[in-house]
């Protein structure tokens, strides 16, 4: 697949799975393209039986998902490789991934996982793709929506904003970080958690990038 495939379904699969809808000019918008070249792309796409209707937007057929998990798997272990290996922060890492995930072959994919010892997620809490294309997503909570007085675990965190990756690496929010929630601002204003070390204020917007679960609940 070419490079711009990939990102269609890559796009369209991220869309749907946050519960947007992904109809032509919202793809545009993501993808800095003009509608009438999304259209014809997914023209493309669809004659291909890699994407379908589904009511005013669009969806994955079950080949469609397929490949898009085969980038997302590359992704994922492209940056546990740069973290583990090479030493590189969340956000470069992710960055370089963006790229490395569209030249990776199957095979070195394949190698790579082994090499890593089969890790089960990507270094920001995100599980890692079978090879099949099966995917075990868990129940996680925006940060935002908890409550004074909640406990909570990180489960992984959303990497649309590189400078977000870069502070949350600084202050520690990684997965597997067990925090307090000690104050909720009013009025969508700041939360102040607790570490084990340090207290860390976070805004409303930041704290909707980390998803928690209780740490009671099974991974």
């Amino acid at each position: 697949m070419s490079e711009s495939v990939e990102m269609y379904l890559l796009t369209i699969y991220r869309l749907n799975l946050e519960g947007e809808r992904a109809g032509i000019a919202r793809l545009a918008k993501c993808l800095g393209v003009r509608a009438a070249s999304s259209t014809e792309m997914i023209k493309k796409l669809a004659e291909r039986g890699l994407v379908q209707k589904n009511g005013k937007g669009l969806m994955l057929t079950q080949a469609g998902e397929q490949l898009a998990l085969g980038v997302i798997r590359k992704h994922r272990l492209a940056e546990r490789l740069l973290t583990d290996c090479l030493k590189l922060p969340w956000d470069v890492a992710h960055e370089q991934s963006c790229r490395l995930e569209h030249i990776l072959s199957d095979e070195v994919a394949d190698a790579l996982e082994a090499f890593l010892h089969h890790p089960a997620t990507c270094p920001h809490g995100h599980p890692i793709p079978n090879r099949d294309g099966t995917l075990h997503l868990c129940a996680a909570t925006p940060l935002s929506e908890c409550r004074e007085g909640d406990q909570a675990v990180v489960d992984r965190v959303i990497e649309e904003s590189m400078e977000v990756l870069r502070y949350l690496e600084e202050v520690g929010l990684h997965p597997g970080r067990e925090l307090l929630v000690q104050q909720v601002g009013p009025f969508q204003g700041p939360l102040l958690i607790r570490l084990s070390d340090r207290p860390v204020a976070l805004s409303r917007e930041v704290a909707s990038q980390v998803l928690v679960r209780t740490p009671d609940e099974p991974v």
